[in-house]
């Protein structure tokens, strides 16, 4: 698979340390800066029914403990959206966020959280990612960096392999992003780039009369949504216009991609 199996290991090598950075952040700003905390740690006493104690910081994780309503827990520390608590009778585990925010403080006002990643996400400058989808009716998977001069602006280089049982091909191109309305929870970009791509023998995607190597112009439509504090996803559908016309045949190619992915920002 070329450059993909390793861009696919820096994605996962960024991806773990960028988490591994927010977690030890996250300890030092579980909630907002008025709240009161003590010699011991935020205490908070829960005012629904019960809350869930998990063994870790996930709803895949089992629950194990209950603790119910009037009950004093503290908090140990924040990973993401998990709070790791510990009951007056010793009894520690994880409980979510949706129900920690319903918890109550000493003073009787409520347990005001930190929403995590939205300020993050609008202040990103790299974003690295991989994606998937179909190129001409031909596998295809593409590896991407980026950086955002504005919220509304970026540029992207990008490497892609399409794989068939029939014609290959790679090429590179690079990318101007336009997102006009960066806030939207689902927001539209419109990307716009240059590029080359290197047609192995035996391929049919272009003409077998064109040459092996092309230029190409490419103009695409897709959407992004911010998913958690450093991932994103999106999808994209492109046009490309290859210029493999020649001395012997005028007419340039056309071809269709659509793909999505994850990327991960920081």
């Amino acid at each position: 698979m070329g450059l993909l199996l390793p861009g696919l290991v820096l994605l996962l090598t960024v991806s773990s340390q960028s988490l591994h950075a927010q977690s030890e952040n996250e300890e030092g700003s579980l909630v907002a800066q008025d709240s009161p905390k003590d010699d011991t740690g935020y205490r908070v006493t829960i005012a629904e029914p019960f809350i869930e104690l998990h063994t870790g910081p996930g709803a895949g994780y089992p629950i194990y403990y209950v603790i119910d309503r009037g009950s004093e827990v503290r908090i140990i520390r924040r990973k993401t959206d998990w709070f790791r608590i510990e009951s007056k009778d010793g009894k520690t585990g994880w409980a979510s966020r949706e129900q920690m925010r319903e918890t109550l403080l000493p003073s009787g006002e409520k347990f005001k959280l930190v929403e995590l990643g939205e300020d993050e996400f609008e202040k990103r400058k790299w974003v690295f990612g991989l994606t998937g989808g179909e190129f001409d009716y031909t596998p295809v998977f593409t590896v991407f960096t980026g950086y955002s001069f504005t919220e509304n602006l970026t540029a992207e280089a990008h490497f892609g392999q399409s794989v068939g049982s029939v014609s290959s091909s790679t090429f590179f191109k690079s990318n101007l992003v336009m997102q006009p309305l960066p806030d939207l929870k689902y927001s539209p970009y419109l990307t716009l780039g240059l590029g080359k791509i290197s047609i192995d023998p035996g391929a049919t995607l272009i003409a077998a009369n064109a040459d092996a190597d092309n230029s190409f112009a490419q103009f695409g439509l897709g959407v992004q949504r911010y998913i958690s504090r450093s991932f994103l996803f999106r999808f994209e559908v492109n046009e490309y216009v290859i210029f493999s016309a020649t001395s012997t045949r005028d007419n340039n190619e056309e071809i269709s991609e659509w793909k999505f992915g994850f990327a991960v920002f920081f």
